[in-house]
């Protein structure tokens, strides 16, 4: 079975298409977020396709599982232009960010129009999709809002992974789960691989921030630095800290899936380091400094 970071570079150009096919019917979304829907490495949308396939051991997705997939991503996507409203970031992705080129307003109206095209692809296939998606997005919800406005009375450690469970964890967690429940898996394995895909993203936002740590501090965004400063002043001491995580979270994700074959556990285990090294391997500074030509 071909390496996970092979498998996205397979299936980005067909998720893509169906991405622009749901975007572009009638008026679903403005034409202007489109370059937004179109960019990101799809690593959601991948997981849940290859959880998919491998169970299926059908080279194909499903048209279920395709567009379950993008479902995920654009669920994704509308997170990450409210989420940079709330951090004030100015970048991402190497371009301004979207609420600076569209303005605060639109930026909003934009994010609640793509937030309905999940629910529109989800529904055709049955009401838990539908309810598995809004209990991922109020997680998602509550750990923004624990990161930048209210954070509860927690130990900075515990609180660093009670963010990143909500905010990133539980739509890779939706993802995984989505996966085996398309491939007709029983209750058992569909909750081992939401286990398993909450592990990973939990593993894939570790690597970001210690990624983060090699930023120039007037460049990381702002509610992500005073998260990790909660847990130490010093970024030596962060990258301590968050290297033990990442290490713990990828033998917690290894444990999820001992129901499995031993090469089928062998496979998932690599594309959680193959998250974690796309991850650490992309761009940083352009992540949040504009491109000399995006001005």
């Amino acid at each position: 079975m071909m390496p996970f970071r092979e498998y996205l570079e397979q299936v980005r150009p067909t998720v893509n298409r169906r991405i622009e096919e749901m975007a572009g019917d009638g008026e679903a979304v403005d034409p202007g977020v489109l370059p937004l829907l179109l960019k990101g490495k799809r690593m959601r949308a991948g997981l849940l396709l290859r959880v998919h396939t491998a169970l299926t051991r059908m080279t194909v997705p499903t048209p279920r599982a395709l567009d379950l997939a993008c479902a995920l991503e654009f669920a994704h996507a509308a997170s990450l232009i409210l989420d940079d409203m709330l951090d004030g970031d100015v970048v991402r992705r190497g371009a301004p960010a979207h609420h600076l080129t569209r303005g605060e307003g639109r930026a909003v109206l934009d994010a609640v129009g793509i937030l309905a095209l999940p629910y529109a692809l989800a529904a055709p296939y049955g009401s838990q999709y539908v309810t598995m998606l809004a209990s991922a997005q109020q997680s998602m919800t509550r750990g923004v809002a624990w990161e930048v406005l209210e954070q509860p009375l927690l130990p900075s450690v515990e609180l660093y992974d009670a963010v990143i469970t909500r905010k990133t964890g539980c739509l890779f967690s939706l993802a995984a789960a989505w996966g085996a429940m398309t491939a007709g898996a029983d209750e058992n394995v569909v909750t081992a691989f939401a286990n398993f895909g909450l592990s990973a993203g939990k593993a894939m936002q570790i690597a970001d921030d210690i990624a983060d740590l090699h930023v120039p501090g007037d460049c990381r965004p702002g509610s992500e630095a005073l998260l990790l400063q909660s847990i130490s002043a010093r970024d030596d001491r962060v990258g301590r800290a968050l290297a033990s995580l990442l290490d713990a979270e990828i033998a917690r994700a290894a444990a999820r899936l001992r129901l499995l074959a031993p090469r089928e556990q062998r496979t998932f285990i690599q594309a959680v380091r193959d998250i974690v090294g796309i991850t650490i391997a992309g761009p940083r500074i352009d992540k949040y400094r504009p491109a000399p030509n995006s001005s």
